[in-house]
């Protein structure tokens, strides 16, 4: 019962405009290009996300918090959202202007599979396994603990792989890094073209 009332507050997205917070008494406007919506706790999260540059990092351990950063303001009436559910799981798309840009914010604790048109994708310490693929453009994703993945595999058509937080590197055509550990998640990285950072930071 309590897992059904989960996913009905789930659909129950709110969009506010710039510069508001969630919980604000300002009337929803879809037309803002920000989202808010509430997560069943441990299902795993889908994002299709069209071109543009994107940075996901922890938020509200219940919660999603898209904010759009197009360069012209007047773009954010371009953004556009699908939102879908089941009882284990979570599918949001995006869609924005020509240079979009967007923060992420997502509970710390999930299993997150992204697909990118193309552009940049900056992850950071996000726990749990994650399954990344982009056509063009770079993925720079901040892996938090080495130890804590059980399997990591990165792979490129044309370009780099960085996997410097598990001592690696590759460059050139049809490359692919492989690593194993005594961890329990799995991290899965594909690029058509571009560049794959593997890093670990205290910040991106």
């Amino acid at each position: 019962m309590r897992r059904l009332l989960a996913l009905s507050t789930f659909l129950t997205a709110s969009f506010f405009p710039a510069g508001l917070v969630a919980g604000s008494p300002s009337q929803p406007s879809p037309e803002q290009g920000n989202l808010e919506l509430t997560l069943i706790p441990g299902a795993p999260l889908r994002l299709e996300l069209s071109s543009g540059d994107y940075r996901i990092e922890a938020g509200q351990p219940d919660r999603m918090l898209i904010t759009s950063r197009p360069k012209n303001p007047a773009d954010r009436a371009k953004v556009h959202f699908g939102i879908s559910a089941t009882r284990t799981s979570a599918l949001v798309r995006v869609s924005g202007s020509r240079d979009f840009a967007a923060t992420i914010q997502i509970p710390r604790n999930l299993n997150l599979n992204v697909r990118l048109s193309a552009g940049r994708l900056v992850i950071d310490r996000i726990i749990g396994d994650k399954d990344i693929q982009s056509h063009a453009g770079e993925l720079e994703i901040n892996v938090g603990r080495p130890e804590d993945y059980k399997t990591v595999d990165a792979s490129v058509f044309a370009g780099d792989i960085d996997a410097s937080a598990f001592q690696g590197a590759k460059s050139g055509l049809f490359r692919s890094f492989n690593s194993k550990g005594p961890g329990r998640y799995r991290l899965h990285v594909h690029l058509g073209a571009g560049q794959i950072r593997l890093i670990r930071e205290e910040a991106i």
